[in-house]
């Protein structure tokens, strides 16, 4: 029976992680960071502009999590490597690009386009 139970529980956790805000808050990610304003590092949404909001800049962003190029954010403070699994890393990415900036234009109703310039990204 705790056999079972265990696999079951297991089987859970692993088919329903937890969502980019979760491991926002969980890693803690607020001290450097917030979605509409620099803090040490950079906003989501200058992160958000840099990279863009394809399934490239989310896998990008995610290595980026995992292994930081300080050279990239010239001026911002050293953001320490994450050793996260790289689904963790995605979901995360995932949150800083797209869902943390959808969340800024409902409460703000700014047109967030312009603040990212779709031009501009990086594809």
């Amino acid at each position: 029976m705790k056999r079972a139970t265990l696999l079951v529980f297991l089987t859970f956790n692993l088919s329903f992680g937890l969502s980019g805000e979760e491991l926002f808050v969980k890693y803690n990610c607020a001290s450097c960071h917030a979605p509409d304003r620099r803090v040490v590092g950079p906003s989501f949404l200058e992160i958000s502009k840099k990279y863009g909001q394809s399934e490239k800049a989310i896998e990008k962003v995610a290595r980026l999590i995992i292994k930081p190029r300080p050279e990239n954010w010239p001026g911002m403070a050293y953001m320490p490597p994450f050793n996260i699994p790289l689904d963790e890393a995605k979901a995360l990415a995932r949150y800083v690009l797209i869902e943390s900036v959808k969340n800024i234009k409902k409460e703000k109703k700014t047109d967030v386009e312009e603040i990212l310039d779709l031009d501009a990204q990086f594809h």
